[in-house]
């Protein structure tokens, strides 16, 4: 969500507009970023629950610089509120999270009372996520559009590129390596990563598997791992700052996840030129990877057609370019960070000042 938004200010900024981030928590590591990227910023205290005692804040911070346009990047509803009279005409909500298991629907409709007030659009960036809220809330139905996320693919990273990166995670240069990074909670699935592992790992000999990110159940996650047998075969990272050389090293990103808006964390991996193997109950992801040409995708957790198609990946690795240059292809197409901006534009009705 945060790089999205910078890929955001960066974009505009490019188009002649000037930005400036008001944050509900202090703004944190990505302020060296932010003053790469010359865009002022402040941090807001965020007190009491939902953020009631910082309402007064919000109502300040919002107001301390003048504004043409505004765009709130979550669902807070204190800092909806506290928007007031501010930017009437131009408002723009974008929402990046499922619904399902994050508030009661009560919650979501109570949000969504207050954002079809508040704003002229909201945002979704698949349209799984936006068909939640349309049944959450029917109203809403008249301002939501799909914007999909802003990502920069970058140049198709070679041999050398991956030997620096394995060595510099101390991963053997000749494996074979399946990754996954996220956060280690239940609907993530990583159960289902460590449990494919122990099938993919008895077909191929030199297999290794790479678990980036931490959470409340890596000890659980790690007694599985002896359980199945395959604890000296799995690399744990913990949070990476950067994830260029988790992306790098790997032949094959293994997604799982319950409820997910679209996932990250594939869709990095394919721009990185890592052929995916995934499956995903309730997500957006299927609808940029809507072929076997750009990647192996499921709807359910099925563990051996998911460890078949990683094993034929990693023998077949030629197939695995091929699907990951497609895929790159495509990624360039819809998640052009200059087409997402004119979608910005075109929603806030702001005209390009260089004209």
């Amino acid at each position: 969500m945060e790089q999205s938004a910078l890929l955001e200010m960066k974009g505009l900024m490019a188009r002649g507009h000037e930005c400036r981030l008001v944050s509900l928590n202090p703004v944190g590591e990505l302020g060296p970023l932010l003053e790469e990227g010359r865009i002022p910023a402040v941090g807001l205290p965020y007190r009491g629950r939902f953020g009631w005692r910082s309402l007064g804040a919000m109502y300040r911070g919002f107001r301390s610089v003048p504004a043409d346009a505004v765009m709130m990047t979550g669902h807070n509803l204190a800092a909806m509120l506290a928007l007031g009279n501010f930017c009437p005409e131009r408002r723009l909500l974008c929402l990046h999270y499922h619904h399902a298991g994050v508030k009661p629907a009560w919650a979501w409709r109570t949000i969504y009372r207050v954002a079809v007030r508040q704003f002229q659009a909201v945002t979704y960036p698949s349209d799984f996520v936006r068909r939640e809220a349309e049944a959450l809330y029917p109203p809403l139905g008249a301002l939501t559009h799909t914007v999909l996320y802003p990502l920069v693919v970058p140049d198709q990273p070679g041999e050398v590129r991956r030997g620096e990166a394995r060595q510099r995670l101390g991963l053997p240069r000749e494996a074979r390596i399946v990754g996954n990074a996220g956060w280690l909670v239940r609907r993530k699935r990583f159960d289902v990563f460590l449990r494919v592992a122990r099938a993919v790992a008895s077909a191929v000999g030199d297999a290794l598997f790479l678990i980036a990110g931490d959470g409340p159940l890596r000890p659980e996650l790690e007694e599985l791992a002896r359980g199945l047998g395959i604890a000296g075969r799995v690399r744990w990272l913990g949070w990476q700052r950067d994830l260029t050389a988790f992306y790098s090293a790997l032949d094959v990103l293994h997604f799982n996840s319950d409820w997910d808006a679209v996932g990250r964390t594939p869709i990095e991996a394919l721009a990185d030129g890592i052929p995916l193997v995934a499956s995903v109950i309730h997500g957006g992801l299927a609808e940029i990877v809507d072929r076997e040409e750009y990647g192996y995708v499921n709807s359910t957790h099925d563990e051996a057609w998911l460890a078949k198609k990683i094993v034929f990946l990693l023998e077949n690795p030629e197939a695995g370019r091929r699907m990951a240059s497609a895929a790159r292809a495509r990624l360039k197409e819809l998640c052009s960070p200059e087409r997402h901006v004119e979608t910005i534009c075109r929603l806030l009705r702001l005209e390009d000042p260089r004209l």
